[in-house]
């Protein structure tokens, strides 16, 4: 029997009992309020009120093929009825899921483990470089990530995360141990007060300087998300990603592209390596491989570093439902989505469209400082005034607020929680793209005439 709760009676319960994270634990507390959401279709969302929200944040950034996929829905139901649980890799459409994936990722990228989530996939990866060296008697274990990184939450990958560090409870001197930090490709902020492109890109000559001051011999990886998620959705100069390819050949190191939130057409290719025509050693992959209606993720290897491991197989143990029946059916049914639509040049289409739509509202708004991201990962820099560029969480809490009012979820990210998140589903309209820009032009200007 289901017992429905009051809208009072939901906001104590999910107070007293439910242990959320930080930004929604501080939304319940301070402000007294919680939106449940009990229904979805398309890239909409329905509140227990029955009023409807564009879902511009793709759940979190996760939901790319929307709510209520039928065809995603049955392939889950059909192999639930046929299969629940075996031990990983003993079912067909596990292994017909890695087949399929394997094709569609670039070049010679051909061998997948399949897990749980982005964290439990770059836990993954990170296990697989070290022991990749390991494999051939070297000591190379260091791994490089980039300062306003996200790569997950479980111990491990919190290391090289950087992004929200005090939000991790974790003593940053044991969870760094091993892993070093670059300046990111941030040229709204560039760390070293240049402008692109007199700048020479020193964010990625800065990798050739760390591999030789600290020893070729000593460094594994270097690991980074082609377009920063929660760090900001800041997309790269297009000189970054071909420097960091060559010179991690150029040393023997490992190239680990991040794909979680990029992967699956968001950014307008399939990959957004494919941007620079690039082809890491790993992929590491999640969210959109489901489009978020089951957990899933996957690590993709090229041939030399599966030749180099095979023979003991994959070097991380997995979990309990690694090669999960349901999740792989999911994932496969969510491939031949995308695959079939070819939405990733949906997401190139309409994403030019917002964006064009962005970088308007930017020009008419002292509070918009830039615009980042490429396709249907995009961002809204938020700002005091231009001339600083001084950083406004408040300003972004009002805008998205006064958003959902208007029926828009919005994202917020960066480390000040200062860029709002505009990644819909990439099945969405240009009608409804309009109707996404124009109520946050609309929440933007009232915003800053109170302010």
């Amino acid at each position: 029997m289901t017992i429905e709760l009051s809208e009072k009676e939901r906001l104590k319960v999910v107070a007293e009992n439910c242990w959320l994270p930080h930004v929604a634990t501080e939304d319940v507390l301070k402000r007294r309020r919680w939106t449940v959401f009990t229904e979805g279709h398309g890239i909409y969302l329905r509140d227990a009120q029955g009023k409807e929200y564009i879902d511009a944040a793709s759940g979190n950034n996760c939901a790319s093929l929307g709510h209520g996929n039928k065809k995603i829905i049955e392939a889950v139901k059909e192999q639930l009825d046929k299969l629940q649980y075996t031990t990983p890799g003993r079912t067909d459409v596990s292994i017909r899921v890695c087949q399929r994936i394997a094709e569609i990722t670039p070049g010679d990228l051909n061998h997948v483990y399949l897990g749980l989530s982005g964290s439990d996939a770059n836990e993954a990866a990170l296990a697989t470089a070290r022991s990749y060296f390991g494999a051939q008697g070297k000591q190379n274990s260091i791994i490089v990530s980039r300062w306003l990184a996200f790569h997950g939450q479980s111990r491990g990958v919190s290391g090289i995360t950087n992004v929200w560090k005090t939000r991790h409870g974790l003593d940053t001197a044991t969870i760094n141990y091993g892993v070093y930090h670059l300046p990111s490709p941030y040229c709204y902020r560039c760390p070293y007060g240049l402008e692109h492109p007199s700048c020479g890109i020193c964010c990625a000559q800065a990798l050739d300087e760390m591999i030789r001051s600290v020893g070729p011999d000593n460094v594994a990886a270097f690991i980074g998300e082609p377009i920063f998620g929660s760090g900001g959705a800041i997309s790269p100069p297009d000189e970054y990603w071909p420097m960091i390819r060559q010179i991690c050949d150029k040393y023997g190191i490992l190239l680990i592209d991040d794909e979680v939130i990029d992967g699956f057409g968001r950014t307008g290719k399939l990959f957004a390596c494919e941007h620079w025509n690039i082809v890491p050693d790993m992929m590491t992959l999640a969210k959109a491989l489901t489009a978020a209606y089951l957990p899933m993720s996957a690590v993709v290897g090229r041939d030399h570093v599966y030749e180099t491991l095979g023979k003991e197989g994959f070097p991380y143990g997995g979990h309990t439902h690694s090669f999960y029946p349901a999740g792989a059916a999911c994932a496969l049914a969510a491939i031949e989505v995308i695959m079939e639509e070819r939405l990733w040049e949906n997401a190139a289409k309409v994403g030019a469209q917002i964006k064009r739509r962005l970088e308007k509202i930017c020009q008419e708004s002292e509070i918009v400082g830039t615009v980042h991201g490429i396709g249907l990962h995009l961002g809204l820099e938020i700002v005091e005034d231009k001339a600083t560029k001084k950083a406004s969480q408040a300003l972004v809490n009002a805008i998205s607020r006064k958003s959902r009012q208007k029926g828009v979820v919005l994202g917020q990210i960066g480390d000040n929680r200062d860029i709002l998140s505009i990644c819909p589903p990439i099945i969405i309209t240009n009608k409804e793209a309009d109707q996404l820009c124009d109520v946050l032009s609309e929440a933007i200007k009232e915003t800053e005439a109170e302010r």
